[in-house]
């Protein structure tokens, strides 16, 4: 005892625990990467619509019924086919108030087809109800705006949605990120799957 050990053969690392080799620290990362994009997407293409149909809108109809003015607007400004985004602004044909609480619906109507999607609004805009549709048809499609803010008591106002044969290439830099995301991940398999052939046959 008491000796100052000079022959470091002698000693001996204390326990620990494991650590992660290369392989196991590529693996996380990867992991990491792919929950970060796949959040960052949901992200993207659930607030892209609301986000992009206020900013730059058409107004398509304008009219009353016998209690309430119902403004209409969309995007794309001319509807083709595919999926156009509808904003609704109901007010007070009385007073001119914006109405908050309201189940407004859109319906449209080509021959015997026929869609519906419920407007929604939301707190950070609860003056303007938004509702998506698909148009798989060109033509004159009939759409009716119900409302209905007491029970039993609906509203309702028509128009004509002329629709084009042209199909929607929308969210052109949504596709872009799309791919940029799609290749990180296309990249990051290879990497590992030739990592690990590597290590096989090394082992081999």
């Amino acid at each position: 005892s008491g000796r100052l050990i000079t022959d470091w053969s002698q000693v001996r690392s204390l326990p620990g625990p494991p650590c992660f080799g290369d392989d196991g620290f590529h693996m996380k990362l990867f992991a990491s990467l792919t929950l970060c994009c796949t959040g960052i997407l949901i992200l993207y293409f659930v607030t892209m619509p609301r986000v992009h149909a206020h900013g730059d809108m058409k107004q398509i109809y304008k009219g009353n019924t016998a209690n309430f003015e119902i403004s209409v607007k969309s995007i794309p400004h001319k509807p083709m086919v595919g999926q156009a985004h509808f904003s609704i602004e109901p007010k007070n044909a009385s007073t001119g108030e914006p109405v908050t609480q309201a189940l407004i619906t859109l319906i449209v109507r080509l021959e015997d087809e026929a869609f519906q999607s419920r407007a929604v609004n939301s707190p950070s805009s609860p003056t303007v109800y938004d509702a998506n549709l698909t148009f798989y048809e060109e033509g004159p499609w009939e759409a009716e705006v119900k409302i209905e803010t007491i029970p039993g008591q609906e509203n309702s106002v028509y128009f004509i949605v002329d629709v084009s044969g042209e199909s929607v290439v929308s969210g052109t830099g949504a596709g872009y990120f799309f791919i940029f995301v799609f290749g990180v991940l296309v990249l990051g398999v290879g990497t590992l799957t030739f990592r690990y052939r590597n290590k096989g046959t090394r082992s081999a």
